[in-house]
């Protein structure tokens, strides 16, 4: 086995842990509803890792390097678009398609669970997303102290999507779905920031 197909297969690995708990955390989030909060939010993805790592599937590697890329997402896109989620509540939901084409497939996936809500009242569907948001914000305050980053991406890094800026030319890279961060596309550098 070469040194590139081992890296395919971590990066396989990664990703399939990634999607994994994202989609348990979403199905917990839609069960939740109207009690997302910092503690709930936290038992979420904790319970996530444990399923994960109990399945017995993967490697602990993979399920520590997935759950960082996972809360390091959450905790950028949330700085990013809880300012704006307010707006949106407020009558410029035309602009949320945007808000969440920059956010990523987690954010699509939040919003697909918040579909049912919304069949019952507008209002709590709006109310069912602003309470993520708020809860997400909250959590990722105390979760970027623990993370200890600049919240800064580098080549390589998992994500679950989103515009992310290059910082040496300012070019940017759309991710439409989870996936590995490439190298600027226009001067080759490997540090980006969410957009």
């Amino acid at each position: 086995m070469t040194t590139n197909d081992l890296h395919d297969e971590t990066t396989d690995e990664e990703l399939a842990v990634y999607e994994k708990m994202r989609k348990k955390v979403r199905k917990t989030f839609g069960e939740l509803q109207d009690r997302i909060n910092t503690e709930t939010i936290s038992e979420a993805i904790n319970r996530a890792i444990h399923e994960i790592k109990e399945a017995g599937e993967y490697s602990k590697e993979a399920i520590n390097n997935a759950s960082t890329a996972f809360k390091k997402d959450i905790v950028s896109s949330s700085k990013y678009i809880r300012p704006r989620v307010d707006e949106v509540a407020e009558g410029t939901r035309k602009q949320f398609g945007n808000l969440l084409d920059k956010g990523g497939a987690f954010w699509h996936d939040i919003v697909r669970d918040a579909e049912h809500v919304q069949e019952y009242s507008r209002d709590k569907g709006g109310a069912f997303l602003s309470n993520i948001f708020r809860g997400l914000s909250e959590w990722s305050k105390e979760v970027s102290t623990i993370l200890d980053t600049s919240l800064s991406y580098r080549t390589g890094e998992t994500s679950h999507g989103g515009e992310f800026k290059c910082t040496g030319c300012g070019g940017k890279i759309h991710l439409k779905q989870p996936g590995r961060i490439p190298p600027c596309p226009k001067c080759s550098k490997t540090e980006f920031r969410r957009t």
